[in-house]
């Protein structure tokens, strides 16, 4: 009987990571298609590495922000002077 109970437990597990996993795979094709990138095929070969490595998700999210664009445009001229 407790054998029973530890498999139930352990399909229960692996089937939340398994969710875990696809959510947070999604998140990163999410996060990939409204990301603009320094180089116009960097999001192609981001696009590969998320859907073809098991740890695609994890290596992009990680590491992407060094290749993506980066814009700071303060709006000076809506600051009023006292």
């Amino acid at each position: 009987m407790g054998t029973l109970d530890l498999g139930v437990s352990g399909l229960i597990f692996w089937q939340v990571e398994g969710l875990a996993y696809i959510g947070f795979w999604i998140y990163a094709i999410i996060h990939l298609v409204n990301s603009e990138f320094k180089d116009s095929n960097m999001k192609l070969i981001w696009a590969l590495i998320i859907i073809s490595m098991p740890f695609g998700p994890f290596i992009y999210l990680a590491s992407s922000r060094r290749n993506k664009k980066r814009e700071f445009k303060p709006a000076f001229s809506k600051i009023s002077n006292p």
